[in-house]
């Protein structure tokens, strides 16, 4: 099944969903049972959960204080760096296509390849969790009475909230108020990152260099996908490099011994931007030490939004790279709650009202000016974010 057909299945359901529950809410009153219409959004209170918000919060105070303070400065670093790098890509969208990726994309099944229905609701299940009850015992644990926590959905978009006292709340010391709105974001990115260590435990690269995409009508279009290559004229093909440098000065009508697993091939090189190719997309494993760098994280989180290895480490959590000590479908139950958590976690460090890094860079303003000043300025500059992340996101809608 692909892509668009996934899409449409969701977008049926949600559909369904909707109706249905338009229909229910207006003969049944639902509104008894915590749940409410407001702004367009569905939402659902309750006030189970906070006693144990409470308890916990009680019970470590001062640790929660404390990883409040480290989300604090963990988050003002992700924040201009996921800043900076949004600005750098839309630089390169409007000067140079050729080097931009989509910065921003929809993560919904059908929209990212390989993320089904029943990963999605998993791994948002708990990226919620872990994100607003972070947020409960940060308040808490300051002293910042909560009144509901729950659940909501706009339109296709699922969220979930713990309730506070906002006159409470915005009568804290500043401080207290940037640790709340920077411990939910904080929280996802420990959990993605904790995932992908668990994974980086539970995986082994694969040796040689496969097949990811062949050219149609190329030399090599009847190589199936996940071919093992051996060697190119006789010299071993160890890695993607290896078979990057062996046909780098291929010549258009040059023939060459491809040997796979699947045979040995004489193939004859075509001509592609008056260079010799073979119409092979081929991959390999990285090394562990090259996978653990903080970029290449990163990169790999980006690679499976895309659904292709397209930064380094130039690969995916994937069968082609890696054997698994697990079912795979736990690797890709694992992957899902790697890639949301670290990647929504960063992106709602955004200055960008009303994300939890929007409330961040509005109390950061307040240093220097009134807090009506900073409200304005701070929606003005999220209007201007905005925009940025319109043409971020306008490569994924080609």
């Amino acid at each position: 099944m692909d892509l668009s057909q996934h899409l449409l299945l969701f977008l049926l359901g949600l559909g369904f969903f909707w109706a249905v529950f338009l229909l229910l809410y207006r003969e049944w009153g639902l509104k008894r049972y915590g749940l409410s219409l407001e702004g367009g959004m569905l939402l659902w209170r309750t006030g189970r959960g906070l006693r144990f918000i409470d308890r916990a919060a009680r019970e470590h105070k001062s640790g929660w204080t404390g990883f409040g303070e480290v989300a604090l400065w963990a988050g003002l670093l992700l924040m201009f760096f996921v800043l900076f790098n949004l600005l750098l890509n839309a630089y390169f969208i409007l000067r140079r296509p050729e080097l931009s990726v989509a910065g921003a994309r929809f993560v919904l099944p059908g929209v990212i390849p390989g993320l089904t229905v029943y990963w999605w609701l998993i791994s948002v299940a708990v990226l919620l969790l872990v994100h607003e009850v972070s947020h409960g015992l940060l308040m808490r644990a300051q002293g910042i009475p909560t009144r509901s926590m729950g659940l909501l959905l706009f339109v296709a978009i699922p969220g979930a909230f713990v309730e506070p006292d906002e006159r409470r709340l915005n009568a804290s010391p500043l401080r207290r108020r940037l640790r709340v709105f920077a411990a939910g974001p904080f929280a996802n990115v420990l959990v993605g990152l904790l995932v992908f260590f668990l994974l980086f435990l539970l995986l082994s690269p694969r040796p040689g260099v496969r097949v990811w995409g062949v050219r149609e009508n190329g030399p090599c279009e009847n190589l199936e996908l996940g071919t093992l290559l051996l060697s190119l004229n006789g010299r071993p093909l160890r890695t993607w490099e290896d078979y990057a440098r062996e046909v780098e000065n291929l010549r258009p009508g040059e023939n060459v011994v491809l040997e796979t697993e699947r045979g040995t091939f004489l193939v004859t090189a075509d001509n592609r931007d008056n260079r010799g190719s073979l119409g092979i997309w081929p991959v390999s494993s990285p090394a562990r030490s090259e996978l653990l760098r903080p970029l290449s994280v990163l990169g790999l989180m980006v690679n499976e939004l895309l659904g292709r290895p397209h930064l380094p480490p130039y690969a995916l959590l994937h069968r082609y790279f890696y054997t698994s000590a697990v079912p795979w479908p736990l690797v890709d139950l694992l992957k899902w709650i790697f890639v949301l958590n670290l990647g929504i976690g960063m992106f709602n460090l955004l200055p960008l009202v009303p994300l939890d890094g929007g409330y961040m860079f509005r109390g950061l303003l307040e240093l220097g000016m009134s807090r009506k000043r900073a409200r304005q300025l701070s929606n003005s500059f999220s209007l201007f974010l905005l925009f940025i992340l319109l043409l971020n996101l306008f490569p994924s809608l080609l």
